[in-house]
């Protein structure tokens, strides 16, 4: 028989197993063609609690290194460099042009999401309310653990980004990475 302790490690443990494999594939497949929690939820074969569909989008998303708690040290050999912004119509082409010549997985977006959700719910309502339901709805459904995340700019977030920093008062920072020659 086996002890108390043991028995809650491998039932957990064959919970996770058994929901990866019922879910857990189809969940990273859709988070990686830039589906929200919502959407995710409507594609699954069966119902899963949101809870359960949040934590795993999140650990999918800080796994394959779209979302980052820290960016990397700055080393020797790593370049960071830094663009802030608000309000600019210039920003899509500038974005566009520092993505190009870092390459999207090394640019990322600065989100202090997490700080306003857990002290100010209502500066984080207000502040993502320039964006479209199907953003908003996005933004939502990541769990921020950390105060401030680092997002990657990819097609979604790159376009979230420009409308935060052209709709809002913040002055939102870009963050591109490079590794010196």
């Amino acid at each position: 028989m086996m002890e108390d302790g043991k028995k809650g490690y491998f039932e957990a443990a064959l919970s996770d197993f058994v929901f990866d494999v019922a879910a857990g594939g189809a969940i990273r497949h859709l988070v990686d063609r830039g589906h929200s929690v919502e959407q995710i939820m409507g594609e699954l074969d069966y119902p899963v609690p949101r809870a359960r569909v949040e934590k795993a989008v999140y650990r999918h998303l800080t796994e394959s290194g779209i979302l980052l708690d820290r960016l990397p040290a700055q080393t020797p050999g790593t370049q960071i460099a830094l663009l802030q912004e608000t309000a600019n119509e210039k920003l899509p082409q500038t974005l566009a042009k520092r993505i190009g010549e870092y390459g999207e997985e090394n640019s990322y977006m600065e989100c202090p999401f997490g700080q306003w959700r857990k002290k100010n719910g209502e500066k984080f309502e207000k502040t993502i309310a320039c964006l479209s339901s199907r953003e908003q709805e996005y933004i939502r459904g990541i769990l921020w653990e950390q105060d401030v995340m680092y997002h990657r700019l990819n097609g979604r977030m790159r376009e979230i980004g420009m409308k935060l920093a052209m709709h809002t008062e913040e002055a939102w920072k870009f963050y591109f990475l490079k590794k010196s020659d």
